[in-house]
């Protein structure tokens, strides 16, 4: 027994390693930093939440009658519980290949003297410890704030610990139901299709889930408030939308006694019941069969690429170029990661246009409503055109396997210009051509061609721009370099992303706007958009000559920097 509950802490320990990919992290890389950089992020958006939240809540009893308190909690209440439902949704997917053992799993664990059910306890203790840290971060100051802001004046001691209480059984029971339901879904998953099949539509149910997530936080309809409770219209809403179970929920644990948040309470813990129970059979059946049939299967079957030799042809000059834009291509078609990596950069952007377009749905009151109907069709592209470069551009610098570039270390004295072009192209073939053509059809479809055609002129100059701009400096061959992390500053670059949404999705979308509606005005904008693309692409000459060759190995910031005081021959 003794030796059981020592494999299972070394287990428990190993999975919650496992739970990021360290074959692909640089051997000075420094994996704690970078964990530390996503709990820091967790906790500075509880934070952000909340001075969100309190300044509404000052003087309240003497500004606010108690109805309008009420509804006021309500609507922070089911904001709280939506973003902590879609964090821990997006949390989940990003462990989704870790939540059933993987081939390196079975090969290496499978033939040590080690019990199944050893390996099954410590995958499960090591997901919950994960899943408690992920919710315990992004509730951390609004678990402890929010409950005493809705509380009446006249409340005593007892109704705080209530309140308080009850809001962390509720922000947990919510946490728990997303994880399970998502963990339902890839049992159910691998029970129903055969392995080869699962291996290819797991990403894909993992990018829908995740793009499904950001699509429920942000165009959550409005109707945390008394008024739209009592109006039978909206009870579709209320019976297909989880976040408002648990309102309904935790309204019923401090003391409600509207009938209508008892039903949704109902609802919110069967809900989580039924999520537990058929977790419990999915998954303990499932861990078994997918050991097996990963030891039995290799992985997914390479596809036949031949028909995209044309478009390789037309798009790479020379075999280098052409190898390299096959090599990128069948990277993304065949890495799980690397997609994943890539519809999260999507989703971001999609949920920056979401909240845009419900800021202007529900609070068209204060904004020019004419003018909004022109400006956001127009920042949906801006927006989608950068996080896709963005996202590939990252994605360019996660490996896929560091003992396969030896192959290109071998060609690099003679390509590596061809290198970069051919990266260069695949941003543009990836990111801005997609995009220009369903802009093009999407504004045909809306109005005339003649606007769609200056629209998608200037969105393809400013999609050469971002794509120039993300391959400064850039002297890798994509997929080929070790990644070290921890190195960026996600918090800062947090601050740099969020400014450029704004930026783009306001100040570039506004001008647009305008520029379309005047022909000097849009040669103006066109001409700017040009020189930028010019400077940029002077800039990255520069920088390209000073760095020298390609580099396949991240280096550490030094802790000690010399300071070049020898002298010169």
């Amino acid at each position: 027994m003794t030796r059981e509950k020592r494999q299972f802490r070394t287990l428990v320990r190993l999975f919650a390693y496992r739970f990021f990919d360290n074959e692909i992290i640089s051997l000075r890389g420094d994996v704690s930093a970078l964990l530390g950089q996503f709990a820091a992020l967790l906790l500075a958006l509880s934070f952000v939440l909340v001075l969100m939240i309190v300044p509404k809540y000052t003087n309240a009893a003497a500004r606010l009658t108690p109805a309008q308190i009420r509804a006021a909690g309500w609507m922070d209440e089911e904001f709280l519980i939506s973003i902590s439902m879609t964090v821990i949704a997006v949390f989940t997917l990003l462990l989704w290949d870790a939540l059933f053992p993987d081939r390196r799993d079975c090969l290496i664990l499978g033939a040590m003297p080690v019990r199944v059910r050893t390996l099954f306890r410590a995958k499960i203790a090591a997901l919950t410890g994960a899943l408690l840290l992920a919710a315990g971060a992004v509730n951390c100051f609004t678990g402890f704030a929010h409950p005493f802001l809705i509380l009446p004046g006249h409340a005593g001691f007892v109704a705080a610990v209530r309140h308080l209480a009850a809001w962390w059984l509720v922000m947990l029971a919510s946490a728990v139901f997303v994880f399970l339901l998502l963990l339902d879904i890839q049992g159910m998953a691998i029970h129903l299709l055969p392995h080869a099949l699962f291996l290819r539509w797991s990403s894909i149910i993992q990018c829908l889930a995740f793009f499904g997530a950001l699509t429920l936080c942000f165009l959550m309809p409005p109707l945390a408030t008394p008024q739209a409770l009592a109006d039978p219209r909206n009870a579709m809403w209320y019976a297909v939308l989880p976040p408002y179970w648990f309102l309904g929920l935790f309204q019923t644990l401090v003391g409600a006694s509207n009938p209508a948040l008892h039903a949704l309470a109902v609802r919110a813990v069967t809900g989580v019941t039924v999520a537990a129970a058929l977790a419990i059979i999915v998954y303990a059946l499932a861990y078994s069969r997918q050991m097996r049939r990963t030891v039995e299967q290799s992985g997914i079957v390479s596809r036949d690429y031949s028909r995209a030799g044309g478009g390789l042809r037309v798009l790479g000059r020379g075999q280098l170029q052409r190898g390299l834009l096959a090599f990128i291509g069948q990277t993304l078609a065949r890495s799980r990661q690397h997609r994943l990596l890539l519809s999260i950069y999507v989703g971001i952007g999609l949920a920056w246009i979401f909240s845009q377009i419900a800021h202007t749905l529900y609070e068209a009151p204060g904004l020019d409503a004419a003018f909004e109907r022109q400006r956001v069709p127009l920042a949906v592209p801006l927006v989608i055109l950068f996080f896709v470069i963005t996202g590939l551009r990252v994605s360019f610098s996660i490996p896929v396997d560091l003992r396969a570039n030896w192959l290109f270390r071998l060609a690099d004295p003679f390509g590596a210009g061809a290198y970069l072009a051919a990266t260069r192209k695949t941003l543009l073939a990836l990111g801005v051509a997609p995009v220009v053509a369903i802009s093009f059809a999407a504004c045909c479809a809306a109005g005339t061609w003649e606007r769609a055609l200056r629209h998608c002129a200037f969105l393809t100059v400013f999609g050469v721009f971002v794509a120039e701009m993300a391959v400064t400096g850039f002297a890798k061959v994509p997929f080929t370099c070790a990644w070290m992390p921890g190195r960026s500053n996600l918090k800062l670059m947090f601050g740099i992303y969020a400014g450029l949404i704004m930026f783009l999705s306001e100040a570039v979308s506004a001008l647009e706007t305008l520029a379309l509606g005047s022909q000097r005005g849009y040669f103006v904008l066109m001409g700017v958009s040009i020189a930028a693309w010019a400077v940029a692409a002077r800039r990255d000459r520069r920088i390209r000559t000073a760095l020298g060759g390609l580099h396949f190995e991240e280096q550490p910031v030094p802790v000690i920097h010399a300071l070049e005081l020898l002298p010169r021959d």
